[in-house]
């Protein structure tokens, strides 16, 4: 029983210990649609407390207080980010809904999305979205600048 236990509190720590409070190293640096928006600063910023479109001098909030769970680090790099919805003015204090969306590298060495949900914790009502949602067209995204996903290192890629 005691092993139990202690295997039980293992796994809770485990869990615990895989949401990161800021996004994962491979996100950071800005992320844009291609290499014209890049040299413009154009483009889309991984934060801890916020996903931020980013807009010449102007930044835009998309998704407020995500939770990273990195799923894969290298070749299969693939992160967990749930976030909260909007509340309603005057709703209640706690909606329960939130939204899981997975993002995971592609050939081209960028990211895009390859799961989007909308839960609701309150009614246990789930939408799953990957067809036509917005946030594969926002999201579908390469890094700017230097990035060890496209770097080379005597002739090897690293990751």
């Amino acid at each position: 029983m005691a092993r139990a236990a202690i295997a039980l509190f293992g796994l809770v720590l485990a869990g615990c210990a895989a949401a990161k409070a800021g996004p994962p190293a491979e996100l950071n640096s800005l992320w844009s649609a291609g290499p014209a928006a890049c040299a413009a600063g154009v483009g889309v910023r991984f934060r801890s407390d916020a996903i931020e479109a980013v807009y010449d001098d102007e930044v835009e909030t998309l998704f407020e207080r995500p939770r990273y769970h990195l799923e894969h680090v290298g070749e299969a790099f693939r992160v967990r980010i749930v976030y909260d919805l909007p509340r309603a003015i005057g709703g209640p204090a706690a909606t329960g809904a939130h939204g899981v969306l997975v993002l995971a590298r592609q050939p081209n060495d960028g990211i895009a999305p390859i799961a989007h949900a909308l839960l609701d914790g309150r009614t246990g009502a789930a939408r799953v979205r990957i067809a036509d949602d917005p946030a594969v067209a926002l999201l579908t995204l390469e890094p700017c600048g230097a990035h060890p996903w496209r770097e080379q290192l005597r002739g090897r890629r690293f990751s």
